[in-house]
C-alpha cells in the first residue's frame, strides 16, 4: 500500500485547470462570444465600406481642397484633433469606473476568479476581447477617415496607413486606459500609472467584489437600454454628493426654488458641470468656426450641434428627475409645463453665455465685428432648438413594445437627431444670408418646441390617467 499523498506537494497547472474549468462553467460560451465577435466586426466594416466611406468622401470633396488641406496643417487643427484624442482617452477612463473592459460572468467570478489561481489568466480571455475590439474599431475609424481624405485628393495615398496605424494605436491606448480606470474604481495598492504597460499586474490587481459590481452594471445597462428605462441606470451610477452638503435651497417663489434647486444641484457635481463647459465650449467653436469660415463644409454646422445638445444635457438633470417623477402631485404648487420651462433656465442660459464667449472669441480673431454678429443670432434659434430637443429626450416615455432593436435605437436617437439636423440646417441659412430658409427654419425649431411642451403634457397625462386607474 502506498502512504498518503502530501497535498501540499501536488501542482496544479493554471492553464489545464482553467481549461477544464472553462467547459464546467461556460460550455460553448466563449465560442458563442467570439463568433457574435466576429459577426460584430464583419457588420462593421459592412457599415464603414457601405456609408462610412462615401459619405466621409463626399464631405471632402465638397470642400475646398486646398483650405481643408491648410486647415488640417494649421495650430488649430493639431489642436482640434488633440483635444478629440484626449476627450476620448478621457472618456475611456471615466467609462472604466463604472464598467471596465473585463467583465467576467458572475459565475466565473464566484466559481473561478476566487480560486487560487493566477488572476490574470483567469480574466485574459475578456482582456482579449476588449483590446482585439478597440483596436478593429479604431483601425476601421482611421481607414475609413484616411480613405476619406486620400480619395478626395486632400492628402497622399500614405494618409490611409497613417491614419490607419494611428487608430489601432489609439484603440490600444485607450483600452489600457480603460482598463486602468476599471483598476481605480476598487481601492488597492497597485493602483499608479505603472499599471499602463504592466498589464498582467492590472489584471491581477482587479478585486473580486469590483468584478461583480461591473458584471452587475453591465446587466443595468443592457437592461435600461432594451426597456427604455433609463432612471434605472442614471440611478445605479449617479456618485455620492460629497460637496456642497452644507449650502441648503432658499425659500422663495415656485419658479425661483426650481431655478435655485438645479443650481444647488449643479454646485454638488462640479464633475458634471465641468463635462458639459467641454462639450459645450467644443460644440460651440465648431459652430462659430462654420460660422465664420464660408469654405467650411455645411456639415460642420450640424456636427457642432452634437456637442451643444450633449453639454446642454449634462446641465439639464433637473429636466430629467421631473420627467422620471412625471405624474406625481407638486408639492409647490407648479403646473408640469411651468415646471418644465424653469429646468430650462440655468442650461439655456449657461449655453448661451458659452456661445456669447465663441462669439466675442470670433470678433477679437477676425476683427469683424459683423461676423460676431451673425454669430449672435444664431444664439437664440440654437439655444431654442436645444430646449426644445431636451424636453423630447426628458419625456419621450417607454420606448414602442412593436418595434424592433432598430426600431428603439431610432427612438433613442430622434431628439439628438431632430437637434442636429434642424440646427445645421438653420446655421447654414443664416450663414448664407437665406432670408426664407431662415424664417422657414425658425418657425420649424418653434414647432419643435411646442412638440416638447405637448410631451410634456401628455406624458404627465398618461401617467396621471394610468395610476387614477
Amino acid at each position: 500500500m502506498t502512504g498518503p499523498v502530501d497535498v501540499s506537494a501536488l501542482e496544479v497547472d493554471d492553464e489545464d485547470w482553467l481549461g477544464q474549468a472553462d467547459w464546467i462553467v461556460g460550455g460553448q460560451a466563449a465560442r458563442a462570444a467570439r463568433k457574435q465577435g466576429i459577426y460584430a466586426g464583419y457588420v462593421l466594416v459592412l457599415f464603414a465600406a457601405v456609408y462610412g466611406f462615401p459619405l466621409v468622401q463626399a464631405l471632402f470633396r465638397t470642400s475646398d481642397r486646398i483650405w481643408l488641406r491648410e486647415q488640417l496643417a494649421s495650430a488649430g487643427g493639431v489642436l482640434v484633433l488633440a483635444g478629440s484624442v484626449a476627450a476620448i482617452l478621457g472618456a475611456g477612463l471615466w467609462a472604466g469606473r463604472f464598467r471596465g473592459p473585463v467583465v467576467p460572468p458572475l459565475p466565473w467570478i464566484d466559481l473561478v476568479v476566487t480560486a487560487p489561481v493566477d488572476r490574470a489568466l483567469a480574466v485574459r480571455r475578456w482582456w482579449r476581447f476588449a483590446v482585439v475590439a478597440t483596436v478593429f474599431v479604431g483601425a476601421v475609424v482611421g481607414l475609413v477617415l484616411g480613405s476619406g481624405l486620400a480619395f478626395a485628393e486632400v492628402t497622399g495615398v500614405a494618409a490611409i496607413a497613417v491614419a490607419t496605424l494611428a487608430g489601432a494605436a489609439l484603440g490600444v491606448l485607450g483600452a489600457r486606459l480603460w482598463l486602468w480606470g476599471q483598476v481605480r474604481s476598487w481601492p488597492g495598492a497597485d493602483r499608479g500609472v505603472s499599471v499602463l504597460w504592466r498589464v498582467p499586474d492590472a489584471l491581477r490587481a482587479l478585486h473580486a467584489e469590483s468584478l461583480r459590481a461591473h458584471s452587475a452594471n453591465t446587466s443595468t445597462l443592457a437592461g435600461s437600454a432594451l426597456t427604455g428605462n433609463l432612471r434605472t441606470a442614471r440611478l445605479a451610477f449617479a456618485r455620492p454628493v460629497r460637496r456642497g452638503r452644507t449650502a441648503r435651497l432658499r425659500a422663495g417663489r415656485p419658479i425661483r426654488v426650481l431655478v435655485r434647486r438645479d443650481v444647488l444641484g449643479l454646485r454638488r457635481q462640479p464633475a458634471t458641470v465641468l463635462a458639459g463647459a467641454g462639450l459645450s465650449t467644443i460644440g460651440a467653436l465648431v459652430l462659430v468656426w462654420g460660422l465664420t469660415q464660408p469654405a467650411a463644409p455645411a456639415v460642420a454646422l450640424g456636427v457642432g450641434m452634437l456637442p451643444l445638445y450633449l453639454g446642454f444635457g449634462a446641465w439639464a438633470e433637473g429636466l430629467r428627475l421631473q420627467a422620471d417623477n412625471v405624474g406625481t402631485p407638486s408639492l409647490i404648487g407648479v403646473a408640469a409645463v411651468p415646471e418644465a420651462v424653469a429646468h430650462l433656465v440655468v442650461p439655456a442660459v449657461l449655453t448661451s453665455g458659452v456661445l456669447g464667449g465663441a462669439a466675442g472669441l470670433a470678433a477679437l480673431t477676425t476683427g469683424l465685428p459683423p461676423v460676431a454678429l451673425g454669430v449672435l443670432a444664431a444664439v437664440v434659434p440654437s439655444v431654442a432648438l436645444l430646449c426644445g430637443g431636451h424636453l423630447l429626450a426628458a419625456f419621450r416615455g417607454a420606448p414602442p413594445t412593436v418595434s424592433g432593436p432598430q426600431g428603439v435605437v431610432l427612438w433613442y436617437l430622434r431628439p439628438g437627431l431632430v437637434v442636429v439636423v434642424l440646427g445645421g440646417v438653420t446655421s447654414y441659412a443664416l450663414r448664407g444670408g437665406h432670408g426664407v430658409g431662415s424664417v422657414t427654419a425658425t418657425l420649424a425649431i418653434c414647432l419643435v418646441v411646442a412638440w416638447g411642451l405637448a410631451t410634456v403634457r401628455r406624458l404627465t397625462h398618461l401617467h396621471r390617467a394610468f395610476g387614477a386607474t
